[in-house]
């Protein structure tokens, strides 16, 4: 059979039906192209539809078509659509490949023309992340966790995918580590044992690619045509390396859109796409601006809410779609009450539902409900550093220790962030004295040698780690929080209390500390293993879901400093790094909320334990709400009437000693005893004091912290 010699031809063999921005991107033949394609305007099929155009109408040589990705998975799925486009005949033919692939072929192929041993590839996560903490350990920082393993491999490759000079990474600063020596450590031992990583590669291939012409000419005579999807995620060397491959733009067709650049951890630099012009005068830039994939109430509204940011190209997202069903914001009164109402959501799910969150913790409180009620539901979690991060470590490190005081590596690890201060070499000099088995507290206490004062403190803290065992899970961690020191400690630091309030969260399902690290060594079981049943109810970050589609789509924890993370109030306030740091947390929203297809719930709570919590600025923007602080109260609903006594005294049995309640005039508090309907509360700031509960309760004056409301 005769290929079609002509594009109507080519259009009406395989089927396509392109619309006039998608056409003017599939007829793109030469030169440097950047085509910028809003979410859901089918930038997939448009980039394998025009490889089919090329090889079909223009007579390119399939072996001489070579597409990046930026996962394998992308490639695999890329090859997958030209398959089922124009069939197998010269699918096997092209080439699907990752940058690193790519450039692993590069290093290969340097090394049998120079006629040497590459430096082999250190490919172990395991084995390098060991080396980290080892690196880490010796530069400052005493017990490094996952977490910050993690931020510091991702600093490492950020420098490399940056291509930072020596000089600016030794005036990098991170918190805990002197990261310029462990840079620099991390380096020396790979050149020493003749290894590299993933990064080096890059840089490796980069270097050769520039040092050696006939190296370089192999390759652009071998791929005379060059295709990037995902461009936005490309990092500042990946770009430069595909440009000599491309010799300047000859035949380069890049397919991305900053507006969802969203792995800036990972080194994406957006930037190439914003300077194109600038670095190929001679290339066109192309839109694709129609999603068909959402309502188009989603649509608009995203739309004016990533218009917002500065740094893009004048683009609008348009939809195709109906309206459909308006934007939804629920608004719960209590952040205890978001996992039921999910929960809830997933009992009754019929249709792919996704609840998305910008952090991996988020999900916990939720997986642990769905989990007690054997709801189904996938998950695309696999990380469990919440278990790991220092807030969560120290305060399951107080409640072992409040378990067995005789655990002196525990008690070490936690002293000084409990307001005991007394030097470190002071107490391991007075601890080596002290026979095993004999409680830490009590040895140091009585052993002598320890300023009177110090002496008080340490009994202090006897005194709360003795009460522990008895509370509630939830009122033993509010007592390390307010009472003693621990949160002082956190804030000093500058740290991080979404997790301590994920934990506190995880706390009121379980009634006793045991049970409550029971539960926590469970969950780090069951999210490292994780979920991935074939349920229509799906749990996932917002950048896993990356290229997903779902009916319906929950945003949850949209709230100022965790999502985004930095506060957008301050204003002008912002640093250049916070406004960069806000602008990429808007796209994450954005992209967040594209998934969606029919409907789209954005959910906040008025208050986390007991603390004021409004709507994220990123809600309020979003959908086109005054801000905060100038909302109108709601009014006044009218007067309940007065509970029954039979009411009251149910009530009553839940107020017992640790419970956590909130007073109307006096705020957050935690019961410390009963006698009858009298119970003796601390409400921290506002004092100790004696409530008589029938009255407070039948007068609507005091509930639970963990119930929606007044």
């Amino acid at each position: 059979m005769r290929l079609p010699k002509t594009y109507p031809e080519f259009k009406a063999k395989y089927g396509l039906h392109p619309d006039p921005q998608q056409e003017a991107a599939i007829l793109s033949d030469a030169g440097a192209t950047l085509l910028l394609a809003v979410p859901g305007s089918g930038k997939t099929t448009t980039l394998v539809t025009r490889l089919g155009y090329l090889i079909h109408c223009q007579g390119v040589d399939p072996r001489q078509l070579l597409t990046v990705t930026y996962t394998v998975a992308a490639a695999g799925d890329m090859k997958r659509r030209f398959i089922s486009l124009f069939g197998e005949e010269h699918a096997e033919e092209l080439s699907f490949r990752t940058i690193n692939g790519l450039c692993q072929s590069i290093v290969s192929r340097y090394a049998r023309l120079r006629g040497v041993e590459p430096f082999a590839l250190w490919s172990s996560e395991g084995e390098l992340n060991a080396l980290v903490r080892w690196l880490m350990q010796a530069n400052g920082a005493e017990w490094p966790g996952e977490q910050e393993v993690k931020e510091v491999r991702g600093q490492i490759t950020c420098c490399k995918n940056g291509m930072l000079r020596d000089e600016e990474i030794r005036a990098i600063r991170m918190d805990g580590v002197d990261f310029p020596a462990v840079y620099f450590g991390y380096r020396s031992y790979l050149e020493e044992h003749r290894r590299m990583d993933y990064d080096d590669q890059l840089v490796f291939a980069w270097r050769a690619l520039r040092k050696y012409p006939e190296l370089l000419a192999w390759y652009q005579r071998r791929f005379p045509c060059l295709s990037v999807d995902e461009a936005q995620d490309t990092s500042k060397i990946q770009h430069a390396i595909l440009n000599l491959l491309a010799a300047g733009g000859r035949s380069l067709f890049l397919v991305g859109d900053e507006d969802q650049s969203i792995y800036g951890f990972r080194a994406a630099w957006p930037q190439a796409l914003l300077d194109f012009q600038k670095l190929y005068p001679e290339g066109r830039v192309l839109l694709m601006e129609t999603n068909y994939r959402s309502a188009g109430s989603i649509v608009e509204k995203a739309d004016s809410f990533i218009q917002r940011n500065g740094s893009r190209h004048a683009k609008h997202m348009r939809p195709s779609r109906p309206q459909g069903e308006a934007v939804r914001h629920v608004q719960l009164e209590d952040y205890g009450q978001q996992a039921h109402y999910l929960a809830q959501a997933a009992e009754d799910c019929t249709v792919p539902t996704a609840v998305l969150y910008r952090n991996n913790d988020s999900a916990l409180p939720l997986i642990d409900l769905l989990e007690r009620r054997g709801i189904p539901y996938a998950c695309r979690q696999r990380e469990g550093f919440f278990f790991t991060s220092p807030a969560v470590r120290d305060l399951t490190d107080v409640l072992l220790l409040a378990l067995d005081p005789t655990d002196r590596e525990r008690f070490l690890r936690v002293y000084y962030k409990l307001e005991v201060r007394i030097k470190r070499n002071v107490l391991q000099d007075r601890l080596r004295r002290v026979p095993e088995g004999v409680p830490v507290l009590d040895a140091l206490i009585d052993g002598g040698g320890i300023e009177p004062w110090q002496v008080g403190r340490l009994k202090a803290l006897r005194t709360h780690l003795s009460k522990l065992p008895q509370l509630s899970s939830f009122a033993a961690l509010q007592r390390i929080v307010k009472y003693m020191g621990y949160g002082d400690y956190l804030s000093s630091q500058g740290g991080d209390r979404s997790r301590v309030d994920i934990l506190l969260a995880l706390a009121r399902q379980e009634p006793g500390v045991e049970g409550l690290l029971r539960r926590l060594d469970t969950l780090r079981e069951t999210v490292e293993t994780g979920n991935s049943s074939g349920c229509p109810f799906v749990l996932s970050t917002i950048h896993a879901s990356k290229g997903l589609e779902y009916e319906r789509v929950f945003l949850i924890d949209v709230v100022d400093g965790i999502f985004p993370s930095v506060n957008p109030r301050k204003g002008n306030d912002l640093s250049p790094e916070e406004q960069r740091t806000l602008e990429e947390e808007r796209r994450l929203f954005y992209v967040g909320a594209t998934r969606a297809k029919k409907r789209l719930t954005l959910l906040t709570c008025v208050n986390r334990f007991g603390e004021p919590s409004p709507p994220s600025t990123f809600v309020e923007q979003f959908l086109g709400l005054p801000a905060w602080s100038s909302q109108k109260p709601k009014e006044a609903a009218a007067p309940r009437k007065e509970p029954s006594a039979a009411a009251v005294a149910a009530w009553e049995k839940d107020y017992l000693p640790g419970t956590a309640v909130v007073h109307r005039s006096f705020g957050p508090g935690v019961v410390e005893s009963r006698a009858g309907s009298l119970a003796v509360i601390d409400f921290g700031e506002a004092g100790v004091r004696k409530v008589e509960l029938a009255a407070c309760l039948r007068r609507r004056l005091i509930r639970l912290a963990s119930s929606p409301g007044f």
